[in-house]
C-alpha cells in the first residue's frame, strides 16, 4: 500500500517541481531584464550628468562635483559658434515643414482611414517606407535630384526634404486616431444637412485634436533632429543645428571640452524639453476631451 501511495503521488510531485522551476525561471528572467534596464539608465544618466557638470562647472578635476558652477562656457559657446543663427534657420525650416505636413496629412489620413479604393493598402505601405528603409537609401537620390534642379542649399529645399519625413509620419499617426472616431456623429451631421466642408471642419477635426497634437509634436521633434539627409543638401548658410554641432565636434581640435559640452547641450536640452512638452500636452488634451 505504501508503494502504491508513493507511485500515485509521483506525478503531483513532478508537477510541483516543474512549477517551482518555471517560477524560478520567471524571477531570473525578470531580474535580468530589470538589471539591464537599470544599467542602461545609469549609463545614459551618468553621461548626461557628466556633460552637464562639465558645461556648467568652473573646475572639475579630482572631486566628485565641480568646485563651482558658471554660465561662462555656455555663453562663450553661444557667441563663438553663432548658435542663435542656427536656431533661427532650424526653427524656420522645421516650423514651416510641420505646418505644411499637417495641412497635407490630415485629409490624407481621413481618406485612408474611411474610404475604400483600389491600391489603398499599397498607398499605406508607401507612407511607411521612410520608417522601414535606411535613411541613406532615399537621402542620396534625393540629394542628387535637388542639386541637379537647384533646390540644394536653400531653405525651400530643406523644407521639402523635411516633408519626406513629416508627412508619412503624421499620416501614419493620424490614421490610428481617425479609425477610432465614432462614425455615427458624421452620419448624424450629414442627416442634419451638413456639407462635406462643415463635416470635416466642425465634426472631424475637433475630434482629432489629441491626434493632431501628438502628430505635431512628434514630427517637430523628428524633423528638428533630422541629420543625414540635411547634411547631404545643406550649405554653409542653411545648416541646421544638429549638422552644425556635428561639424564642430568632428573638427574640435584643441577646443576646451567644457565649451564643446556646452555646444552639445544646445541640442540636447531642446530635444528633452520638446519630449516633456509632448507628454504633458498629450495628457492634457486627452483629459480635456475625455479620451
Amino acid at each position: 500500500m505504501k508503494h502504491e501511495t508513493s507511485v500515485n503521488h509521483t506525478p503531483a510531485i513532478k508537477g510541483v517541481q516543474r512549477k517551482k522551476r518555471m517560477g524560478f525561471g520567471r524571477i531570473a528572467y525578470s531580474t535580468i531584464n530589470w538589471l539591464m534596464i537599470i544599467a542602461f539608465l545609469t549609463v545614459v544618466l551618468g553621461m548626461t550628468l557628466v556633460v552637464l557638470f562639465s558645461a556648467f562647472g568652473k573646475e572639475w578635476y579630482t572631486t566628485v562635483l565641480p568646485q563651482g558652477f558658471t554660465l561662462e562656457w555656455f555663453i562663450k559657446a553661444w557667441n563663438a559658434y553663432e548658435i542663435g543663427t542656427y536656431y533661427k534657420v532650424t526653427l524656420q525650416i522645421v516650423v514651416s515643414a510641420t505646418v505644411i505636413s499637417l495641412i497635407l496629412s490630415i485629409p490624407t489620413a481621413y481618406i485612408l482611414a474611411r474610404r475604400e479604393f483600389p491600391y489603398k493598402n499599397g498607398l499605406i505601405s508607401f507612407f511607411q517606407l521612410p520608417f522601414t528603409l535606411p535613411e541613406l537609401v532615399y537621402a542620396i537620390p534625393v540629394a542628387s535630384i535637388f542639386y541637379s534642379i537647384g533646390l540644394a542649399e536653400t531653405i525651400p529645399g530643406l523644407i521639402i526634404v523635411n516633408l519626406i519625413i513629416g508627412v508619412p509620419f503624421s499620416v501614419f499617426l493620424l490614421i490610428l486616431f481617425t479609425e477610432s472616431l465614432d462614425p455615427r456623429l458624421e452620419w448624424a451631421a450629414q442627416s442634419l444637412g451638413a456639407n462635406k466642408y462643415k463635416l470635416f471642419t466642425r465634426i472631424i477635426v475637433p475630434q482629432l485634436v489629441p491626434g493632431i497634437t501628438t502628430a505635431t509634436i512628434n514630427i517637430f521633434i523628428r524633423m528638428f533632429s533630422t541629420f543625414t539627409i540635411i547634411l547631404l543638401i545643406s550649405g554653409p548658410k542653411t545648416q541646421t543645428l544638429p549638422v552644425m554641432v556635428f561639424s564642430v565636434l568632428q573638427g574640435s581640435g584643441t577646443q576646451p571640452p567644457a565649451m564643446l559640452n556646452s555646444l552639445a547641450l544646445t541640442l540636447m536640452l531642446p530635444l528633452l524639453l520638446f519630449a516633456f512638452v509632448s507628454l504633458w500636452i498629450s495628457s492634457y488634451t486627452q483629459k480635456r476631451l475625455g479620451k
